[in-house]
């Protein structure tokens, strides 16, 4: 009887964890497709859009074709929360076809809240580094099954001394994918004034 019971337990944790990495997993995408096909994408994760009316630039170091295209501002959709830290989505598109070129996905606290009530945030994520990186780990776990692995990573987040004497040096970790079709980089920065983790994707033609 008593291992009729211990059986019935481990059959509950295997569908109860099976569902749960399920669930928790992070719906990426990686075509370079039309809009709407991206917004189909979106409404078929079962959340209703959450659209985010933000103005947000591309720089050359970013994305080294952005003079290529007149870019569009981006739509940018923020996810309803099921991990750890909020996911807002950005798909950035040219104007004459309306063809995704440069994607990002940012897991960060209140990205577009009002500044003045950030001090009190970045308190709370400053006690949160195993977290950040637990999180990280997650990501680039999920990455690497869909895109394959690195060409370069940082095995643990490295120490950078900050530019500013006025502010103290900070956690960094970086992935980076590239292939003659497409470049992807993860980010994550845990600095005074920036707790986020960040993956972008972009095609290079």
């Amino acid at each position: 009887m008593r291992l009729l019971g211990i059986s019935i337990i481990v059959v509950v944790l295997f569908f109860t964890l099976s569902f749960s990495s399920e669930s928790d997993e992070i719906k990426i995408w990686f075509e370079q497709s039309h809009l709407n096909k991206v917004l189909e994408f979106e409404k078929s994760l079962g959340n209703e859009l959450e659209f985010l009316n933000m103005k947000v630039s591309l720089s050359k170091s970013i994305y080294p074709l952005v003079d290529s295209y007149k870019i569009e501002q981006p739509v940018i959709i923020q996810r309803s929360q099921t991990g750890f830290l909020p996911l807002s989505v950005e798909y950035f598109y040219s104007k004459e076809d309306s063809i995704i070129r440069y994607i990002s996905y940012d897991w960060e606290r209140e990205p577009f809240g009002n500044f003045f009530e950030k001090p009190k945030i970045w308190k709370e994520e400053s006690k949160k580094l195993k977290k950040y990186n637990a999180e990280y780990d997650k990501i680039k776990s999920i990455l690497v099954s869909k895109i394959g692995n690195p060409a370069s990573q940082d095995e643990k987040p490295v120490l950078v001394k900050s530019k500013d004497e006025e502010r103290p040096d900070y956690y960094e970790s970086n992935t980076v994918w590239e292939t003659e079709v497409y470049y992807s980089k993860l980010n994550l920065i845990f600095e005074s004034m920036t707790y986020r983790i960040r993956w972008y994707y972009y095609w290079k033609k």
